[in-house]
């Protein structure tokens, strides 16, 4: 008997993964948020597979997945070698886990299988994973994803045919499979104008060098004593020094805390795990470790101190804390957003419209959010009092209101309001609109305006919305992001 029992919505991405076969798509792409079971669906598929006699290989890009999925195929009862550095192969066995990197040097030693399942197939247009699949061309494939596209947006379309989506994060989380979560965005002094993009994101050098400010670092302290004091976090630095530098000004706070990179001894690293799992250890910091895929026990938090470009490494990150806790059924992941993450791509419940066009659809806009200024919490626009605080939002009615009863100082408010914000557009302007400011405060062209959002544009839905802001014709949007594309697909940025 089955010691994993499939939910109705994972029986549903089944069906209709095998509805897209019958309709002699070859290579789908599947996707689901982070906590639908991804792998327990692909391993189902696989377990089925197997029982009709044919041959299937399950490809992951990290050795430490391999064990993870190894694990779950063991709760399907589904025998399966397993192929990677330093580990005898049975190829007898018609199921196979592997490592991106071995199979990829193994390839004429291993038999060729009938179906192909990709992990984390965001990744497949890379030269690795394209000498697999080309190299069993005749093998039906599925990729599974919580984001169908590559870093710059670029979309999948050149390996897959057909896509099936799975369940929302909101849906997950009313149907219990993830928790809800409070998403805080202190107001974190970080001007990010000066720091150059390739590959559609941001230059890893440059980036520590901006993060790595003592009043940044203290400022994650401070906050989560503040906002996720002794609850389990993890926190996403820019690189190994950096995740050093933060995590020992933890120490200095008197808080429990390790730093773990891909060096760390597995040993070591896993015993580190488990002291976090057992609140031994209250903050882990890393720089990307426990991001795609991998499980971290026990997370009740994240801290977000790496700004991305990534909507891919956003999702992966954020979304760490709202996997489950049978131990504490009432749990609230908290999510603490320093580098304003969700303004380039929303909350972890936002919905995107993803596409294998290469002329994508409009992107879906999330609704607009704002943040209190008493507790920090994100909130939808609209919200009048904030959920955890009480604070109670002044709407432009109120405003309006308090100003006809206050008419004197009236002048001295508009002043003390533009000032902010053109200090806040100058210090760091990222938007159009942000750059379009500038150019009215200094009366420069509307074309200094798009040669610098430019700078920032990774999909076409960039462009177009600097051609909205700028007064230009779509077909504009389209010849600059031809252009751009063609740059980042080469590296030149």
């Amino acid at each position: 008997m089955d010691k994993i029992s499939l939910r109705p919505y994972q029986k549903q991405f089944i069906n209709d993964v095998r509805a897209e076969f019958r309709k002699n798509h070859k290579r789908i792409v599947g996707v689901a948020p982070c906590g639908a079971g991804k792998t327990i669906m692909t391993g189902w598929m696989i377990r089925e597979s197997a029982r009709r006699g044919k041959r299937s290989i399950f490809f992951v890009h990290r050795h430490e997945l391999i064990s993870q999925t190894s694990e779950t195929f063991d709760r399907l009862g589904v025998e399966h070698g397993i192929i990677a550095a330093g580990t005898p192969m049975q190829l007898d066995l018609p199921v196979q886990i592997a490592s991106v990197q071995t199979l990829a040097r193994r390839l004429d030693k291993i038999p060729a299988p009938d179906f192909l399942i990709c992990d984390e197939c965001h990744h497949i247009l890379a030269n690795t994973y394209k000498k697999i699949i080309n190299k069993w061309k005749d093998a039906f494939l599925v990729g599974v994803t919580a984001t169908p596209q590559r870093m710059g947006g670029i979309n999948l379309g050149d390996v897959f045919t057909s896509m099936v989506e799975g369940p929302s994060v909101d849906e997950l989380i009313k149907l219990g499979n993830l928790t809800d979560f409070n998403y805080f965005a202190p107001e974190t002094d970080i001007d990010l104008s000066h720091v150059h993009t390739k590959f559609g994101e941001y230059v890893n050098s440059e980036l520590a060098q901006v993060m790595s400010s003592r009043c940044i670092i203290g400022d994650i302290v401070a906050h989560y004593k503040k906002l996720a004091k002794n609850k389990s976090a993890i926190c996403y630095c820019v690189n190994v020094n950096h995740s050093k530098m933060v995590s020992e000004s933890f120490l200095r706070a008197n808080i429990p805390t390790a730093h773990v990179d891909g060096e760390t001894p597995k040993k070591e690293r896993e015993y580190l795990v488990e002291d976090f799992r057992q609140g031994k250890i209250k903050v882990l910091c890393n720089a990307e470790l426990f991001s795609e895929g991998f499980d971290v026990p026990r997370c009740q938090a994240v801290i977000l101190a790496r700004p991305t470009r990534s909507l891919t490494l956003y999702i992966q990150q954020a979304m760490r804390p709202l996997r489950p806790d049978k131990d504490d059924p009432d749990k609230v992941a908290v999510i603490i957003d320093h580098v304003q993450n969700y303004l380039r791509f929303g909350l972890p419940n936002t919905v995107h419209e993803w596409s294998l066009d290469p002329n994508p659809p409009k992107r879906h806009h999330p609704a607009p959010v704002k943040t209190c200024p008493d507790c920090e919490l994100v909130v939808p626009f609209a919200t009048k009092t904030c959920p955890e605080c009480g604070y109670k939002f002044v709407t432009e009615e109120d405003e309006e209101e308090r100003l006809r009863e206050h008419e004197g100082i009236l002048s001295y408010i508009q002043r003390e309001i533009y000032a902010a914000r053109q200090q806040r557009i100058t210090h760091a302007p990222r938007s159009p609109e942000d750059f379009m400011e500038i150019a009215k405060a200094k009366n420069y062209q509307v074309g200094w305006v798009a040669y610098n959002a430019l700078e920032y544009a990774t999909s076409y839905e960039d462009c177009l919305h600097i051609a909205q802001v700028c007064g230009y014709q779509k077909g504009w949007a389209w010849h600059k992001w031809q252009e751009r594309r063609a740059k980042l697909l080469s590296g030149r940025i």
